[in-house]
Formats: structure tokens, sequence, C-alpha cells
């Protein structure tokens, strides 16, 4: 983009009133050779007097196109109204198999319990013939 030797395509912005592309920006070192700091890309309008003033600058914009509407759980906001729907949303989902693991454990240990709570009492009427 920096070169001078003429290869470097040039516009006339009076025959052609619309130009736009990638801009140099660029620095003189101490021995005069030139060095790319940057470029900006820019679009260049050349409008009459009349265009000027029917447009004029900054005021011809269109509105901004608005976002897709996000994509939120039904959790999201509303975990007041339903709380239950709000635990399954964050609680089952990531914790799942550790409940599952948990219940099965304390099922089998209230059955284990019971068994022998009451094994001495069957025992004994097994003894006694009762």
């Amino acid at each position: 983009m920096l070169k001078t030797d003429g290869s470097v395509p040039m516009v006339n912005i009076f025959k052609q009133r619309r130009v736009k592309g990638w801009w140099p920006f660029y620095i003189k070192k101490e021995n005069e050779e030139m060095e790319l700091t940057g470029k900006v890309e820019a679009e260049i309008h050349l409008l009459t007097k009349d265009e000027a003033e029917k447009n004029p600058a900054g005021l011809g914009r269109n509105e901004p196109d608005p976002l897709e509407k996000p994509n939120r759980p039904d959790a999201s906001f509303m975990w007041f109204l339903n709380p239950l729907k709000s635990i399954r949303y964050i609680i089952w989902h990531n914790y799942k198999w550790a409940i599952i693991k948990l219940l099965v454990f304390f099922a089998l240990t209230i059955f284990f319990v019971l068994f022998f709570y009451s094994v001495p009492g069957f025992t004994v009427k097994k003894i006694l013939g009762a």
C-alpha cells in the first residue's frame, strides 16, 4: 500500500463520486523511509451542495438493527414464581447422578436398619414357637 513507484491504483473522486477501501497510515522514519503503522476502512462520498443540504452528515442514518431474542431457560428470571422448576434446572441437571446414588444409599440403609431391628423379635418368636 505504500508503494511510491506509481503502481498503486489511483482514483479520481470527481469521476467516481463514491469510493470505499482501506487507507494506510504511515510515518516517515529518520532515513525518509515510510513505515506502515495501520490501516482504516473508509467510504468517501462526494456530494453536490443540494445533496449535502438534503442529507446532512450524521442525520441520514438508519436505526440500528435489533439483536435476536436470547434463548433463555424458563427459570432465568421467574425463579421466585416457580421454585421447583428452578431447582430442577439448577440442581437436578448438574447433580442428577449424585442425588440418585444418595437416595439409593439411604433406601438400602433404612432397609438394613429395619432388618436388623426386627431380626431379634422374629428369632424369639421362632424359638418360643409363637
